[in-house]
């Protein structure tokens, strides 16, 4: 995905209401979220600005996609850290998320993240017939924070160079960053099921590098 600071900052549209009665769900806010704008790169700093009481997990979901995906190496480092940064705020009870300039102004070529947004709509609609609000206590207040702590774990995962430290960490932030929209606390659960299993694999992978790596020391030196 092609990535770059553009020089100027434009600020994203609001979205649209949806009908109070019926809420929308995840998928179009996050298609909405993207389309919206006329310019061909779009910033994260526009996401930010454009989105409302659910920005924390729209944010989430959005950058967690890419790396659920096949996607270019390198990749995860890039939006691992918005993650991270995001984790953070929402360890400390914030209520908006915030930025620094430097990411604000980091960019995305709008049909790069369309693309990734296409591919993953099938699943994501599956998973939203069976998330509705339920144990919404799972999602708010000290229990939102401790599951802003799993995601900065998962987060740095994800920025490290570990093999298959992508996806399974960025399908258990998915998960947790839907819960949130959704106020659903069993896909939370489920979040959390899969911070487990990323966790296990992530230790596995390191502990077979490491073992590979003393191997070739003792053959080589040895």
């Amino acid at each position: 995905m092609d990535t770059q600071i553009p020089p100027d900052h434009v600020s994203l549209p609001a979205l649209v209401p949806g009908d109070a009665e019926k809420p929308r769900r995840t998928t179009d806010i996050l298609f909405d979220a993207v389309r919206n704008g006329t310019h061909e790169r779009v910033s994260i700093g526009e996401l930010v600005d454009g989105l409302g009481e659910r920005a924390f997990g729209i944010l989430l979901l959005l950058f967690a996609l890419p790396t659920i995906l096949p996607a270019p190496p390198g990749l995860s480092a890039i939006t691992g850290l918005p993650i991270l940064l995001f984790s953070v705020q929402m360890i400390l009870g914030s209520p908006h998320p915030w930025m620094p300039n430097f990411l604000r102004r980091r960019s995305f070529l709008r049909s790069d993240l369309l693309s990734v947004l296409e591919k993953a709509e099938p699943y994501l609609r599956w998973l939203e017939k069976f998330s509705r609000p339920r144990m919404i206590h799972l999602t708010e207040g000290g229990l939102e924070r401790i599951a802003g702590f799993v995601i900065f774990f998962l987060s740095v995962v994800l920025i490290l160079p570990i093999p298959l430290g992508n996806i399974f960490p960025s399908i258990a932030i998915g998960l947790m960053a839907l819960a949130q929209m959704e106020r659903d606390g069993a896909t939370m659960i489920a979040g959390y099921i899969m911070s487990v299993i990323a966790t296990i694999i992530a230790a596995g992978s390191v502990a077979i590098v490491l073992k590979s790596i003393l191997f070739a020391v003792h053959w080589l030196f040895g």
